[in-house]
């Protein structure tokens, strides 16, 4: 089970070498999508931990998405070197020179790097958040197996495209990749603002705001960057359920030889002082005098308020039985975007 606190954004499964769960919290848990449930653990600092170590934790971004850290860093290396040696021209995809010159190894390095900096910068900013938040959501198994899937698919699907309808050479890039995450993006994450905010009369969604930062890499290069991306986006749906078939075990057995590099260990939690005095009380022996009066006793939890109307109505309209709406908006603390990725847990 992954799990997010309000404080970090490390799995639950790197948190156990570090602290010890006691019992779950009235915190409104972030919600990490469809594919995994839900659960938000509160944690005693481990006694090993300084006090430095608390309250200023190593931040690891790509915590528990080692797939995604050594697609995001292969991608600036090789652009890197590219650059250096001048290689971009032979990084394109050209299907003339592909089949009558067979230059067949364009097929396999189209997607390692992008062809300028400007979309290295847009692109990455673009496709590693997304990249990241949905291997944690899936695992890094079942990620990796969806984006080979989809990369073989999108790649087939190229080569019929450019070769018979378009001829034109498409840009170097993770453009497939991009397009096949984005799918995921648009199918498992839920509008919770449908007028988040309106241009000329149009009401957009707070999904149009990681819509229009693709829209910046996906527009850069014409259809050469156009078609790629919408090849990888019909790839992308077609190996959702696909990517539950997941990838040889010599794949993976390989992958963790070799990208052992890329796994990132656990920082220590940060936490509020409130739960650090906790914990100094728990560990100091009995009968020890606290310097103070006895502190009065915990206060009763206050039942989570009536789930809105609004969410209710937001939630049924997606699909969803209005009985078991109610019920995931009470477990969740009224967190729509909570609720409804336990619906369609």
């Amino acid at each position: 089970v992954y799990s997010q606190s309000s404080q970090t954004d490390s799995p639950v499964r790197y948190l156990h070498s570090h602290a010890r769960p006691i019992q779950a919290t009235g915190v409104t848990p972030q919600p990490f999508g469809p594919f995994l449930p839900l659960a938000t653990l509160s944690v005693l600092p481990d006694p090993r931990m300084s006090s430095s170590q608390l309250h200023n934790p190593r931040e690891v971004w790509f915590l528990g998405a080692p797939v995604s850290k050594a697609i995001a860093i292969s991608t600036a290396v090789v652009f890197v070197v590219a650059e250096m040696n001048k290689w971009h021209d032979a990084l394109v995809l050209d299907t003339t020179k592909i089949f009558d010159h067979a230059q067949f190894y364009r097929i396999f390095v189209c997607n390692l790097t992008f062809a300028s900096m400007g979309e290295l910068i847009f692109g990455s900013m673009a496709l590693c958040p997304l990249m990241r938040r949905f291997e944690r959501e899936m695992g890094s198994r079942r990620f990796a197996a969806f984006i080979v899937y989809s990369s073989v698919i999108s790649t087939i699907l190229e080569l019929i495209v450019f070769n018979i309808f378009f001829d034109i050479e498409r840009y170097s890039g993770p453009y497939p990749q991009l397009g096949a995450v984005l799918a995921l993006y648009h199918k498992f994450t839920p509008r919770l603002h449908p007028k988040f905010f309106g241009v000329l009369g149009y009401d957009f969604s707070e999904k149009s705001m990681i819509y229009g930062l693709c829209a910046q890499v996906i527009l850069s290069g014409g259809l050469s960057t156009i078609i790629p991306t919408f090849v990888g986006f019909f790839s992308g749906l077609l190996c959702i359920n696909l990517s539950e078939t997941e990838l040889p075990e010599f794949v993976y057995t390989m992958g963790l030889l070799v990208g052992k590099a890329f796994v990132d260990e656990s920082p220590p939690i940060m936490m509020s002082r409130t739960v650090q005095r906790g914990a100094e009380r728990a560990n100091r022996p009995r009968g020890t005098p606290t310097g103070g009066a006895r502190a009065p006793a915990p206060a009763a939890p206050r039942p989570p308020p009536p789930p809105p109307e609004e969410a209710i109505v937001q939630l049924t309209s997606m699909g969803f039985e209005r009985q078991a709406v109610v019920r995931a908006l009470q477990q969740t603390d009224n967190n729509v975007e909570a609720a409804a990725n336990r619906l369609m847990g």
